[in-house]
């Protein structure tokens, strides 16, 4: 069994010491650091961590913050990725957060809970939305890059043989915009 911790800050001006300190001082073997955005999903030094770990390890952080800044949704994405590979994870400042206690699994299990189910309430509310704003008439989507007289036009000239490359040029679009127009 491995005690593994994570510090994380922004930016390359500030500094990991104070969450090591702390990491260390709760026991960890191992401590993975990086000054990377919390929001950021392409973080290295995470990933390696979360490759890293395995059954029976526990995980410490100094706060949910450090972990991730993407919201509860992402949070629980990584603390699902810890707990999946059979180790429970514990963070230094939000004592509910951590699965090596009983106490700490159910309060991990209730939050997962209200995640799940406001996240279910949110798609339920948008859905609701973009049928009342379909039903008024509202359109989706991307405006089109040509007006109905423009591709009209862009469709006489393809037949008469004109080539598509000249035709984004003079419609100054892609040519991709123009191989999909359609009769």
């Amino acid at each position: 069994m491995a005690i593994l911790g994570y510090a994380r800050v922004s930016t390359q001006g500030q500094v990991l010491d104070i969450q090591e300190l702390q990491l260390r001082a709760a026991g960890c073997n191992k401590i993975y650091a990086e000054k990377k955005s919390g929001v950021n999903d392409q973080r290295p030094v995470l990933k390696r961590l979360l490759h890293d770990v395995h059954s029976g390890d526990v995980v410490i952080f100094a706060a949910l913050d450090r972990l991730t800044r993407g919201g509860p949704y992402k949070t629980l994405k990584v603390l699902q990725q810890i707990t999946s590979r059979g180790a429970t994870y514990k963070s230094l400042a939000e004592p509910w957060a951590d699965t090596t206690t009983e106490f700490g699994e159910v309060m991990a299990a209730l939050v997962g809970y209200i995640a799940r189910k406001t996240r279910e309430d949110i798609i339920r509310r948008t859905t609701a939305g973009r049928e009342r704003a379909m039903a008024k008439g509202v359109k989706f989507g991307r405006k089109p890059k040509l007006t109905p007289s423009q591709r009209l036009e862009v469709l006489a000239r393809r037949r008469q043989g004109e080539e598509i490359g000249a035709l984004a040029l003079a419609f100054n679009v892609s040519e991709t915009t123009i191989s999909r127009l359609k009769e």
